[in-house]
């Protein structure tokens, strides 16, 4: 179903990366860092003593990340991260007309985006890239006045940079997390080996495979000095993420959908089950409580 855009006489609304963006893009730089070494030494077994080709990898893969801006590659990569498809034409002819009007209250084209349906059973809804929206099936069950508020917050998380900066970091990580799991792999078939060994009495065996672990673990540590800032940097993602969210929510007020947001919150907060958060979860939930949301979203009016 083709849906025309009709301005409404606002100013389009391009996308400025806010605080939250800007501390996602510095709490990615470690890992980025990694995924430079790692490259950096497979290049180097490759072409021994060849710095030109070293150094041509390394900017080479620093290029690449330009390739999550273009739309086909942006989906595919949406795909392989979420479990989601395109909306069927009922779905569609819910979803674009509201999207529609979200998009006109902020000013900007809806066509810039496209929906997809995310397959996850719950009553979610998400952003991705700089182009993908995507709610589940429950959430297209909602009133179009609920569903409009959503969609508004997944659009503030859009004009603000946070899914740009997520598929970005994401991508900038895949070298320096591929070393992570190839290494755990290796380390598990050497202690399975001293396993078969320590099984027929071989001390000696079992000694080396474990000492032979110790060595790969070392050399990934080397290899990913960001796995040794993880303990800081985990509570610190998350606390961006949770500003992120703040943000998206007063986003979705500032186009008119405060009240309704609420409505949809508190319906979530009365299905919550179970207490207060132990403070460990809290530091590292990607989302704030759901109701801290409500009540900066009340106060803010």
């Amino acid at each position: 179903m083709e849906q025309r855009w009709i301005p409404s006489g606002r100013p389009t609304r391009r996308t400025r990366p806010d605080a939250s963006a800007v501390m996602g893009v510095l709490f990615a730089l470690p890992a980025l860092v990694s995924s430079l070494v790692v490259l950096a030494v497979v290049a180097t077994l490759i072409w021994p003593g060849n710095n030109v080709a070293v150094g041509a990898v390394l900017v080479v893969w620093l290029l690449s990340g330009a390739l999550t801006f273009v739309p086909s590659v942006e989906q595919a990569l949406a795909r392989a991260m979420f479990d989601m498809r395109r909306p069927t034409r009922h779905e569609l002819d819910r979803m674009a007309p509201l999207w529609a009007q979200v998009c006109a209250a902020a000013g900007v084209d809806p066509a810039r985006f496209t929906l997809w349906v995310d397959q996850s059973r719950e009553l979610n809804a998400f952003a991705a890239g700089g182009r993908t929206v995507a709610v589940t099936g429950r959430a297209l069950e909602l009133p179009p006045r609920a569903l409009e508020a959503i969609l508004a917050h997944e659009l503030g998380h859009h004009l603000s940079g946070h899914s740009r900066v997520s598929l970005l970091a994401w991508w900038y990580e895949l070298p320096a997390r591929g070393s992570i799991l190839l290494v755990g792999l290796a380390v598990r078939a050497v202690l399975w080996v001293g396993d078969v060994f320590g099984r027929f009495g071989s001390a000696s065996g079992v000694l080396a495979s474990v000492l032979l672990a110790l060595v790969l673990l070392f050399g990934l540590v080397v290899l990913n000095p960001w796995l040794l800032l993880m303990p800081l940097l985990n509570p610190l993602m998350a606390w961006s993420s949770r500003l992120g969210e703040y943000r998206a929510d007063a986003t979705a007020a500032r186009l008119g959908y405060g009240p309704a947001l609420v409505d949809v919150l508190s319906a979530w907060l009365s299905a919550e089950r179970g207490g207060r958060r132990p403070l460990r979860a809290r530091m590292l939930a990607s989302h704030p409580a759901t109701a801290d949301r409500i009540r900066r979203l009340r106060t803010a009016r």
